[in-house]
């Protein structure tokens, strides 16, 4: 028996040499996964609907509120409502699921899971823009209404103390939003590169 040392290269050939396995996947398997990512984006797109409709009911009473008595308030509540419908439209038309066809090859199943996986991941990189972004000028508008009809004196500062945090609170939040969607896209990115290296057999 040799004591000479293994060299790197040799390992790496003795590596790339070793016979693989090849995954296989039937049609069937293939439909489950495609219709088990179906009904997951349905529901929560049916999550975030609710969420909207109860958004829309909200503001809207908010909007009926007699104090603070300016004009700006209900046309505040108002571009509020109108940024939750834009995103309703937005995740109908970016983020809905796509239908698994019946009856397809393994191939063209491949295909369209594989669609649909990257119109997700799109989504999720781009959520600020679609989903974030439309609500920024009537929330903006709601913290100036509450401003303007705020009470004067001290308490207008100490009022105006707490819109400022609020506002924070809530640019943090969406910078939270934006982090979360793009570990889910990361996620589903890899979901990708599987169906490549699948592909790639």
């Amino acid at each position: 028996m040799s004591n000479k040392p293994v060299e790197p290269s040799d390992l790496q050939s003795l590596w790339q040499s070793m016979p693989t396995t090849p995954v296989t996947i039937t049609v069937e398997e293939m439909r489950t996964r495609s219709r088990t990512f179906e009904k997951k984006v349905s529901r929560r797109n049916l999550v975030e609907y609710i969420a909207s409709a109860f958004v829309i009911v909200m503001f809207g009473w908010y909007a009926t509120w007699p104090e603070p008595a300016t004009p700006l308030w209900p046309i505040a509540n108002v571009a509020i409502m109108i940024g939750t419908l834009v995103v309703v439209w937005n995740l109908h038309r970016i983020a809905g699921a796509t239908r698994v066809p019946g009856e397809a090859s393994l191939a063209s199943l491949i295909d369209h899971h594989r669609s649909g996986l990257v119109k997700q991941r799109d989504a999720l990189r781009s959520v600020w823009r679609w989903y974030l972004l439309p609500f920024a000028p009537g929330l903006a508008l709601w913290f100036v209404a509450l401003w303007v009809g705020s009470p004067e004196g001290e308490k207008k500062l100490t009022f105006g103390l707490g819109l400022g945090i609020a506002a924070l609170l809530s640019v943090a939040v969406s910078g939270f939003i934006v982090l979360v969607n793009l570990i889910g896209a990361a996620r589903i990115q890899r979901m990708i590169d599987d169906i490549d290296r699948f592909g790639d057999q």
